[in-house]
């Protein structure tokens, strides 16, 4: 008697904690799909999002920071890049252009970022959404016009417009604490 009791009890709690389970990440798979439509590029949005396992257990603040944190991976990448196509060019207004046009802006933005979560995490959202819109500005823009101005054809376009959509997509979602 006393081990059937205690099989029951040990369903009951399994089937307690499953449905709480499935209940919370139904809950965070809507609020991201809010949260997604308020956003510049939805499906950019989404599969950042949906790539970090703790964006289904979070709020909106959270998501921002998952944001944020997508963006300084991004700059990494976006460094290493940026050092292999340095690597592979003579071409003196090239290097000039990847070193100071976009190489400084990118390096500068991981900090702006880190700056950008602390602001988050207090609350100053005004000033998170500044310092990620800085980093919109310097870094896509910038390095963008260092080609434009000497007019050569920027090895860094696509690159820089993915990396525009995802501040974009921060500060779609930086936005909304703001309501």
């Amino acid at each position: 008697m006393a081990k059937q009791v205690f099989a029951i009890v040990i369903v009951l709690v399994f089937v307690f904690f499953f449905s709480q389970s499935n209940a919370s990440s139904a809950n965070n798979m809507s609020l991201i799909e809010s949260v997604r439509k308020k956003t510049f590029d939805y499906k950019l949005c989404v599969s950042s999002l949906k790539s970090n396992p703790h964006s289904f257990n979070t709020d909106v603040k959270g998501l921002a920071r998952i944001m944020m944190d997508v963006i300084i991976s991004k700059v990494d990448g976006i460094l290493g890049v940026i050092r292999e196509l340095v690597k592979k060019t003579s071409d003196p207004r090239m290097l000039e252009c990847l070193n100071n046009g976009c190489y400084v802006e990118y390096d500068l933005s991981k900090d702006n970022m880190k700056y950008a979560i602390e602001y988050l995490q207090s609350n100053s959202f005004r000033e998170a959404l500044t310092l990620v819109d800085d980093a919109y500005i310097g870094d896509q823009e910038g390095c963008e016009d260092s080609f434009a101005e000497l007019k050569i054809k920027s090895p860094m376009t696509a690159i820089n417009n993915h990396f525009a959509a995802l501040c974009k997509i921060t500060e779609d979602i930086i936005s909304i604490l703001f309501k």
